[in-house]
């Protein structure tokens, strides 16, 4: 079964094309980005990106990990959002990034809402959860916007550069 697309008032949540690779590869190569997130590569390449899409429109990939690139509703992509799976829990693990230029607008809180509905009602997940790093408050609101409660804290669970840092849980339960 194909992965959908999403539609929200103002935003097209689809599945990423190569054609879009030299864009994401710029919205990608933030330094912002890579310190806020678990495994993104910095610089962030073009090769990295049309790795990227490659990966995750492979249809084994797509069945767990949906991933869904953010599209203002005339087409330019902004960010990226994706619902990794884990079918035997009927759960899904929510993480993203939105390109600086587009930050601070709400675009993320409305396709994390979309996506987390989208988990609950197509997919019948019982939960969605999720995590940041305690110093990106921008995330902590994205998840509460999203519906998501806080979870707790796991103190200096996670270490990045060499540097532990505090992960704030959240999750939502249908």
């Amino acid at each position: 079964m194909p992965q959908p697309c999403i539609r929200t008032s103002r935003l097209q949540l689809s599945p990423l094309r190569i054609e879009q690779a030299q864009h994401l590869a710029a919205l990608g190569n933030d330094p912002f980005i890579a310190a806020n997130t678990a495994n993104f590569p910095s610089p962030y390449t073009l090769e990295h990106a049309q790795d990227y899409i490659r990966q995750t429109s492979a249809s084994d990939n797509a069945k767990v990990n949906p991933v869904f690139g953010i599209e203002l509703l005339d087409g330019t992509l902004i960010g990226v959002i994706n619902l990794k799976l884990t079918p035997r829990h009927r759960s899904g693990h929510l993480a993203y990034w939105m390109g600086a230029p587009f930050r601070g607008q709400g675009y993320m809180s409305e396709a994390a809402r979309a996506v987390v509905e989208h988990g609950f009602q197509a997919l019948a997940l019982n939960r969605v959860e999720s995590a940041c790093f305690a110093v990106n408050q921008a995330s902590a609101r994205v998840l509460e916007n999203a519906g998501l409660l806080p979870e707790g804290c796991k103190r200096r669970a996670f270490c990045k550069d060499g540097t532990f840092h505090d992960l704030l849980l959240f999750g939502a339960i249908r």
